[in-house]
Formats: structure tokens, C-alpha cells, sequence
């Protein structure tokens, strides 16, 4: 009979183990793709903010005139 309950115990030791794992597994899957999704959006956003940046950068310059800022960011703007 002792034998039976050590069985027992070893065994509720090993599936709470299991499930330690498992749960584990779940979190670092689940953190994984909550990263790569940010991490997405994150470079999508510097992509479309990106030629604005570069032309009002030129425009402080004194690179572009009035005008001509105005006509490209209009431009850069339509595109999105």
C-alpha cells in the first residue's frame, strides 16, 4: 500500500512538472509573437514616417524653398 502512494505522489510530481513546461512553452510562444507583431508595426510606421523626416531635414537646411517643400510633402502625402 505505501508503494501505491508513493506512485501516486511521484506521479502528481511529474504532471505538475508537465504542466510547469507546458505553461512555460505557452508564455515564451505567446511573448515571441506579441514581439514580432510590435516589432512590425514599429518599422511599418518608420517606413511611411521616414520621407517626411529626410524632406523637412532638407527644408531646415535651407535645401528647398517654400514652394518646393510644400509640393513634395503634398506629394509624400497622397502616397500614403
Amino acid at each position: 500500500m505505501m508503494d501505491g502512494m508513493m506512485m501516486d505522489s511521484s506521479m502528481m510530481f511529474m504532471m505538475c512538472i508537465m504542466m510547469g513546461i507546458g505553461a512555460l512553452i505557452f508564455i515564451v510562444i505567446l511573448g515571441a509573437t506579441v514581439y514580432v507583431v510590435i516589432r512590425s508595426l514599429m518599422m511599418k510606421s518608420r517606413v511611411v514616417d521616414r520621407p517626411l523626416m529626410i524632406l523637412k531635414e532638407r527644408y531646415v537646411k535651407g535645401e528647398l524653398s517654400d514652394e518646393e517643400y510644400s509640393r513634395m510633402r503634398k506629394t509624400i502625402v497622397d502616397l500614403k
